[in-house]
């Protein structure tokens, strides 16, 4: 008995396998190829960033230019206002320090005048 299930064993392991057919076989010859990936070139990739680094470089000192010119007009400007107002000042200044002296005078004025009525006309 024991040699009828060694040949089964055998008869069965020994026998070729059929492949089956791939079910994706028609749709293969309908997708496009793949693309071939593309190469690395590590001298390119700093060339062209060094170039993109130096158009940003250029770009932003042109700006900084363009904004420096900008800070100097509108600073000549405030210096303008600023001596005008300066002289304003100076002007209000000036006349007021002129009233001031006229008051005095016009006070040392009456102030003479009322000692002398005051006075009984003695002077």
């Amino acid at each position: 008995m024991a040699t009828n299930t060694t040949e089964s064993k055998t008869a069965s392991t020994s026998a070729p396998k059929s492949e089956l057919p791939n079910p994706f076989a028609a749709f293969a010859s309908a997708m496009p190829a793949m693309p071939a990936m593309p190469t690395f070139d590590p001298a390119a990739a700093w060339a062209q960033g060094q170039q993109t680094f130096q158009t940003m470089m250029a770009d932003a000192q042109t700006r900084w230019q363009t904004f420096a010119d900008q800070v100097a007009a509108l600073e000549a400007q405030v210096a303008t206002h600023a001596q005008t107002a300066v002289a304003g000042w100076a002007t209000l200044a000036k006349d007021a320090i002129a009233y001031g002296q006229q008051l005095s005078g016009e006070a040392r004025k009456v102030a003479v005048e009322t000692a002398k009525k005051v006075g009984g006309g003695a002077a």
